[in-house]
């Protein structure tokens, strides 16, 4: 590819780049492409059930919001326009290797929705993150536990914050980011430093989220189902752990200097896994409330808390359901308990009451005569 260095001044090289056809996105860009699409439908579904379901019209339950609902519908509105800015990336080269593109003002034309796209990609990630830690932080509120994720994400807001800023900063005027002849930017610290740095916070984050729900669930009082779905809810944090792993030896390729060869090319998989570690976080984040609508499966608060007590069967779980004769009385007898909300820590993450609620069960057990 020739160099953009060769034009005349940076604006006519803008001029000349507005004025290309977007391309017909081929191979790994159309890989690329199909998956940005595909998550980004399958996320705003999940995002607008959720919002149906805490909003109190899905008729199984109040309308309930907590702070990562909030931040789940924040971060979502970044990652929309992000996914769109990706998709514009690809029309203009990403994923295509050098000899594909016609010309090498696509080169830029295609940077321009990087930059975009990562802009809005560090701001939907941290925020959903942060939703994320907050959704295991109402599960179990112990201190080691609170104090463990609220570091996690403290210092991924902190980086985010200065990865931004860097974004800002790094040229001037801003768009010499990706058209270098309108001005300049430092070579002191680099993209693909400010990369590896941003991408392990995220990825210890993504790996805290995901193992803390497994130790937290264990303890729960809950069906054996209850505790899987959870857990494998949740659990959704490795594969985005996996995906931030799979883009890490990609990163290298910020730099332009060391690699100029298909450089498009190998952004293309940056971007499929950045938009696939972001959707599956989204996605992880809303699943716990939609667990309301699968009543059939899990059963509701009310059927399993007044169970019907035959006089001639009662079966005993302690007594391995061998059944046993109850003396029949005299007069009918009516007995009830509750348990308190315990006060060890524990929160309910979703049930049919509020979850901001402890846990409480009540029985009432009715035994009658002929």
């Amino acid at each position: 590819m020739a160099s953009l260095e060769d034009a005349p001044s940076g604006d006519e090289l803008a001029a000349l780049a507005y004025t290309l056809p977007p391309l017909p996105p081929k191979g790994l860009g159309l890989a690329t492409e199909t998956v940005l699409v595909l998550l980004s439908v399958i996320t705003s579904i999940v995002v607008l059930i959720r919002i149906w379901v805490r909003a109190g019209f899905s008729r199984v339950g109040n309308a309930v919001w907590g702070a990562d609902d909030y931040l789940v519908v924040v971060g979502f509105f970044p990652y929309i326009p992000a996914t769109v800015f990706g998709v514009c990336a690809v029309r203009y080269g990403v994923g295509s290797r050098d000899e594909q593109i016609p010309n090498p003002l696509y080169q830029m034309r295609a940077f321009e929705y990087i930059i975009y796209w990562e802009v809005l990609y560090f701001i939907s990630s941290t925020i959903v993150k942060c939703a994320i830690g907050i959704t295991c932080i109402r599960i179990d509120r112990r201190r080691r536990i609170t104090y463990s994720i609220s570091f996690y994400m403290c210092l991924m807001v902190v980086v985010a914050i200065g990865a931004l800023a860097f974004v800002f900063a790094n040229c001037r005027p801003f768009a010499a980011n990706w058209n270098p002849a309108l001005g300049t930017c430092q070579k002191v610290i680099t993209l693909t430093t400010v990369s590896y740095v941003v991408s392990s916070i995220q990825m210890a984050t993504d790996w805290a989220c995901a193992i803390i729900p497994f130790f937290i669930v264990a303890g729960l009082q809950m069906p054996r189902r209850a505790k899987v779905s959870v857990v494998a809810i949740l659990g959704l944090g490795i594969l985005a752990s996996i995906a931030t792993c799979v883009r890490m030896p990609y990163l290298k390729y910020w730099d332009a200097a060391k690699y100029p060869n298909n450089l498009l090319y190998h952004v293309a998989v940056i971007i499929m896994c950045s938009i696939t570690e972001n959707s599956l976080g989204i996605i992880a984040c809303s699943l716990p409330p939609l667990r309301k609508l699968f009543r059939s499966y899990y059963g509701s608060a009310s059927e399993r808390s007044n169970p019907k007590v035959s006089l001639d069967s009662f079966q005993d779980e302690n007594l391995e359901g061998r059944p046993f004769k109850l003396t029949p009385l005299k007069n009918d007898y009516r007995a009830s308990a509750q348990v308190g909300p315990r006060t060890n820590g524990w929160e309910a993450l979703d049930d049919d009451c509020s979850s901001r609620k402890g846990i409480v069960r009540k029985t009432d057990v009715t035994i009658s005569t002929d």
